[in-house]
């Protein structure tokens, strides 16, 4: 942005944010009603002072999206165990974006009289909100692509050619257009062979390796080996994924786990995400994993790698929890689903993905790994498919 335009954005956005601040002066704070519900669905609330047991991390910073977005406040409590961000999304979802602003300002106004904020971070908070995307309806224009340096595959879709043929397999991927591949595995084993001995075989085949798939044995007893691993295919993140035999204090603990992961991985370059699957969109005394797990990781420190046939075969709407969580989303597994409910090739399911890519902005994704769990006929032709398939799309 030059100066020229710089000059009357701003301007634009003090008159908004002063609109605002007058229109919501006289409105007095309250403790959100959906926090206060949100202690009560825990069977042991009453016994502690939390109001928000499974509410947004106090760790991290006031966050409605990357970059400008991120206020890089402190994400203090309130005093009874619910954060600045818990008061927030305790009024979502917003019929628009001046919806949002006016929240977010009648909300830090009431908190920096109590003294929880200051001016200047007050500020930061509000320029941080009016930045972000949050309200906003983004519209399919149709004339917008997925950018095809940002395409891959997920290499558990070809994984019955992997083993025995990886060249072959990798060789062809690359022939019908992919850039980027996601391995899966664990340390030290990626279809039968090391990090070191697959990573010379993907890069010869042109591909890059933006993400790799290891399991959650791996964070917590071979960080080492994880991160050693990672730079061998040169990969920015690092994803694993959950159980659905766990119960919201089991999410909590896997939180608390990623940010700790988290941290030390973010010193070598390297991000650590979540992959969902659709257990943790259950419900559990009112509260789904997916939130714990959501609310209760740094963004700064943890991603999430939406799947979007995961969520959709549970019932979720991709572009909630888009809006919901904005800025999260790094990274996406973009699956098809057949009208059975089964896998289909990409762009030749149910999923509207013109609807969904259209908040990519908001998601903050940067990669689109396609995905077949039972590809057919076989894996590399339903991958070139799916390939073809995204490339062809327009939102």
């Amino acid at each position: 942005m030059d100066r020229t335009t710089a000059r009357p954005f701003r301007t634009r956005l003090a008159r908004t944010l002063l609109a605002a601040a007058i229109a919501a002066a006289a409105l007095p704070f309250a403790p959100p009603a959906a926090a206060a519900a949100a202690g009560a669905s825990r069977p042991d609330a009453q016994e502690q002072t939390d109001a928000c047991p499974w509410g947004y991390t106090s760790s991290a910073t006031v966050f409605f999206g990357q970059d400008q977005a991120d206020s890089g406040v402190p994400n203090r409590d309130l005093g009874d165990g619910c954060t600045i961000m818990d008061a927030i999304w305790a009024e979502a979802p917003f019929a628009n974006h001046g919806s949002f602003l006016l929240t977010v300002t009648r909300l830090t106004g009431s908190i920096k009289r109590d003294g929880v904020i200051t001016s200047p971070e007050r500020v930061r908070i509000l320029l941080a909100a009016a930045r972000s995307d949050v309200g906003k309806r983004q519209p399919v224009t149709r004339t917008r692509a997925v950018p095809d340096g940002r395409i891959g595959l997920v290499l558990y879709t070809v994984r019955a050619t992997m083993p025995a043929a990886p060249e072959a397999t990798l060789a062809a991927l690359a022939g019908c257009g992919y850039r980027n591949a996601e391995p899966s595995g664990g340390v030290n084993n990626f279809y039968g062979r090391t990090a070191a001995q697959l990573a010379p075989l993907v890069a010869r085949a042109g591909l890059t390796v933006p993400s790799i798939g290891v399991g959650l044995g791996d964070l917590e007893n071979n960080l080492d080996g994880v991160i050693a691993d990672a730079q061998a295919f040169g990969a920015r993140y690092v994803r694993i994924s959950g159980s659905g035999s766990w119960d919201l204090d089991d999410y909590s603990r896997l939180a608390a786990t990623l940010n700790t992961v988290g941290a030390r991985l973010n010193q070598a370059g390297i991000t650590v995400a979540y992959h969902n699957h659709g257990f943790e969109f259950t419900e559990q005394d009112g509260v789904r994993g997916y939130d714990v797990l959501a609310r209760e990781t740094d963004p700064n420190l943890v991603a999430m790698e939406l799947d979007l046939y995961w969520a959709s075969s549970a019932g979720v709407d991709p572009v909630g929890l888009i809006q919901q969580y904005p800025g999260r989303f790094s990274l996406f597994h973009v699956k098809d689903m057949a009208a059975d409910g089964s896998f289909a090739d990409v762009g030749e399911g149910t999923i509207d993905f013109s609807r969904i890519f259209a908040y990519g902005g908001l998601a903050g994704v940067e990669y689109y790994l396609t995905e077949n769990d039972n590809p057919r006929p076989e894996g590399v032709s339903s991958a070139c498919d799916s390939y073809a398939n995204l490339r062809a799309l327009r939102y």
